[in-house]
């Protein structure tokens, strides 16, 4: 089988979830015998000429809008692949065409439903936004299977959208476990000193649904209660850090923010972590389960969260996390009773490997995408 990978972003790109996803899938696919190829379809300039590119020794093309279609013809004659897999509606709203055209299973991985969302600051939306919608309809009339990352997100393709339910599987978002599961000691973080209780978040700090602002104005009652508590934003941009500081007043200085981290450095990082947080906020836009809560299981370090969708079933009933309502109160008593309760801690801590390995190891996740991958070639496009 050889399957190519179709996004609408660059690869390698920026350490996010979004772009670490294919990456993630393309080298697990590799280490069972699966050729990949890479397409990024990029929207401008649009009479570009398509560019041959590698990467980790996969060919890797760059596609511009005048060559979706025959471009990607042209790389299917010298690497016929069996399927596409389109990842996030960018990336299928812009291989579907070629694939009704030729007749290619089509894959659709749907990352979050921040799709609808586009254009969100315009009154009654733009043009962009209407032809984004009509393309991932059309995708999902098309698509031999839809792969989404939460169960909320299933039920709105199902019930909204139109999807068969048989069409659409849940796939957490997958993580290398051999990444923690390497010996190495914390990161030494400058202000953080060996006695310091530290709350940790991994991830944007300025995207309004993952609720950062609700954790910094947890903070005070936090730095109230347990003196010696600090808390580590690990995201940017850096600027909006300096905006925390400034709205904690005199509680600035504890609260520190690390830009430009590399994944292999924020697996360090999360291991000096006494708690890791997400407190995100319980909207449409978070009825996907995102890749930071695989990376927060994966370290080994008690989790609080928001009890919302997914991580309502992740986190509760496995003992993995506490669950916390959206509020600042529900929040900084969760993060402090961690802290000062040790047994707790620990029992948090001990409960996370198995879930990250069933729900979240790319080992076992490999073996789901192969599961869709073989549906997708028996069913064929819609």
């Amino acid at each position: 089988m050889r399957v190519l990978l179709a996004t609408s972003f660059p690869v390698p790109g920026e350490y996010d979830g979004t772009s670490m996803l294919p990456i993630k899938i393309l080298r697990a696919l590799k280490t069972r015998g699966i050729d990949v190829v890479v397409a990024h379809l990029k929207a401008r300039p649009p009479w570009a000429s398509m560019v041959r590119e590698e990467f980790e020794g996969t060919p890797s093309f760059v596609l511009h809008p005048r060559e979706w279609v025959g471009g990607l013809k042209r790389i299917h004659r010298e690497y016929p692949f069996d399927l596409v897999h389109a990842q996030h509606h960018g990336g299928a709203g812009r291989a579907l065409f070629a694939c009704r055209r030729y007749n290619w299973p089509l894959v659709y991985e749907l990352h979050s439903l921040l799709g609808e969302e586009y254009e969100r600051d315009r009154l009654g939306r733009g043009l962009a936004f209407r032809i984004n919608v009509r393309l991932e309809r059309s995708v999902c009339r098309h698509a031999a299977e839809v792969i989404v990352l939460g169960e909320q997100v299933k039920r709105v393709m199902v019930e909204e959208k139109g999807v068969p339910a048989d069409r659409v599987t849940v796939i957490y978002p997958g993580i290398d476990l051999k990444e923690y599961d390497a010996p190495g000691g914390p990161a030494e973080i400058a202000g953080i000193g060996p006695d310091h209780k530290v709350a940790m978040y991994v991830g944007s700090i300025v995207h309004p649904n993952q609720g950062v602002p609700l954790l910094v104005e947890s903070l005070p009652a936090v730095f109230g209660a347990v003196p010696e508590a600090r808390c580590v934003l690990v995201g940017g941009p850096a600027e909006a850090g300096e905006a925390y500081r400034h709205q904690l007043g005199e509680y600035g200085d504890r609260l520190i923010v690390l830009t430009g981290q590399t994944p292999s450095q924020v697996v360090a990082l999360t291991r000096r972590a006494d708690v890791l947080v997400h407190s995100r906020l319980a909207c449409r836009e978070n009825f996907s389960v995102q890749s930071k809560i695989a990376v927060y299981l994966a370290a080994g370090r008690p989790i609080v969260a928001t009890d919302f969708a997914d991580y309502a079933t992740i986190l509760g009933p496995t003992g993995a996390g506490l669950l916390t309502q959206e509020n600042t109160a529900s929040i900084a008593g969760q993060i402090v009773e961690i802290f000062r309760n040790p047994d707790l801690a620990q029992r948090l801590a001990s409960a996370t490997g198995p879930v990250a390995r069933e729900l979240f190891g790319m080992e076992r996740n490999i073996d789901r995408y192969l599961e869709v991958y073989q549906s997708a070639l028996r069913r064929g496009l819609r």
